[in-house]
Order: C-alpha cells, then sequence, then structure tokens
C-alpha cells in the first residue's frame, strides 16, 4: 500500500522500534514486565488486525528481529523453565514440613510459542517501509553530528536508519492529509529520554512538524492512540 492509500484512510499509525517487537515475547519473569504490558499489545495488534490502526515497520527493523528472534525465545524459554525449577524445589521443601500440595506449571510451557504465534498475526498487517537514498543520508547525518539516538562512541546508525525512516512516513503521511494520531513505540528509553524521562530536545524538535509522539510502553501508545 503506498503513501497515498495509507494517508487516505487517515487512521492512527504506529511505528514500532525492534525492542518493542522483542518485547512481545521477550523472559517474562523480568522485574518490570507486567500483565497489562501483554493485554495492551494483544490490544495492538486486534486493532491492526481489524483494521483499526495502521502499523509501519522500517526494513531495518525486520533485519534486526530476524537476527535477534530466536535468540530471545530461547532466553525466553529458559527463563520459565528455571523459575519452574524453582518452585517444584519450592514445592518439595514445604512437602517436608506438613504442606505436599503440587502446583501445576503446564500453562508455562508453551508461552512463548503462544506469544510469538500472535506476533506473526501482527506480522501479517505491517506495512515495510524501505528507505530511500535521502533517508540514508539523513541517518548517516544524524551519526556524524552525534544527535540522538546517535550516541558518539557506540555503533547507533541502525537505530538512526530506523528513526529516519519513520520521520520519513510521518512527513509522507501528513502531506497526503491524514491527521489521526502517529506514535512512535520503542521500550529503549535510553536513546529517547533524558535523565528526567524528558524527550530528548533533538527528538522533540525532529517529531513536532509531523506531530509524531513517543511511546515507551504499549500501554502507552494504545493510550496515545485513542484506541
Amino acid at each position: 500500500m503506498d503513501d497515498v492509500q495509507l494517508a487516505s484512510k487517515n487512521l492512527p499509525t504506529l511505528c514500532i522500534d525492534t525492542c518493542s517487537i522483542l518485547d512481545v515475547f521477550r523472559d517474562p519473569t523480568r522485574d518490570a514486565v507486567r500483565a497489562s504490558d501483554g493485554k495492551a499489545y494483544l490490544s495492538l495488534i486486534q486493532a491492526s488486525v481489524d483494521g483499526r490502526l495502521s502499523c509501519l515497520i522500517a526494513q531495518q527493523v525486520q533485519i534486526e528481529f530476524a537476527l535477534h528472534d530466536q535468540r530471545i525465545q530461547d532466553e525466553a524459554a529458559k527463563a520459565i523453565e528455571r523459575l519452574r525449577k524453582q518452585f517444584v524445589k519450592l514445592s518439595e521443601i514445604t512437602a517436608v514440613f506438613g504442606s505436599p500440595n503440587e502446583i501445576d506449571f503446564s500453562h508455562l510451557d508453551d508461552h512463548v510459542d503462544r506469544a510469538r504465534a500472535n506476533l506473526e498475526r501482527w506480522f501479517a498487517t505491517f506495512h515495510s517501509l524501505l528507505p530511500d537514498a535521502q533517508t540514508e543520508a539523513r541517518a548517516f547525518g544524524r551519526v556524524r553530528g552525534n544527535r540522538a539516538p546517535a550516541q558518539r562512541g557506540k555503533d547507533t546508525w541502525q537505530d538512526c536508519m530506523i528513526l529516519e525512516t519513520y520521520l520519513e512516513a510521518g512527513r509522507l503521511l501528513r502531506a497526503g492529509g491524514n491527521t489521526a494520531p502517529f506514535i512512535f513505540l520503542s521500550s529503549n528509553t535510553l536513546e529517547y529520554f533524558t535523565q528526567a524521562r524528558i524527550l530528548k530536545h533533538e527528538i522533540a524538535e525532529d517529531f513536532g512538524p509531523s506531530l509524531i509522539q513517543y511511546a515507551p510502553t504499549a500501554g502507552a501508545a494504545l493510550h496515545a492512540l485513542g484506541l
């Protein structure tokens, strides 16, 4: 679907970073993870499947996802298995002291597969964005100018390419008449927030003309999109 068609639908638009896609099935035992995160992702997926939300994915995000997909699945499965073994051990210890209740962990066995399957439903709705020469040039310019998300001394070209791809999409959609919310979702807050958790000024400057909003979580994206 071309930019004119997307703009004419005037749907709210979500652009997503690699880290936030991987978060769908990343290790669920992490302290920061909440059930509300999963619910928000499912709501975003369903809205996209139903045609109430337009989701864009940069080519660089697709490349990075392919590189990290299996590793993140394996890490999540191992973390769940470690937790299961800890609970089994705890159950055995408490049984010694008179509480022989067994805990059923079967619902954990295929969590990663189920989460990954929902992600496939989402992928089927994504509109892929291929950067042109000008977008690539702007990405390199960000790196040379150390303009966020670029960080001096770090290999951040890929992050700059992703951001510039979405900035170009925002410009094209607004030029085509789209007035609905346009959200960039990235849980990689270190690259976009200051230490005071305020959007870095250069990011805010770039987002302003196309009225792009930043969301650090799926829940924040869902709210900003008005879904």
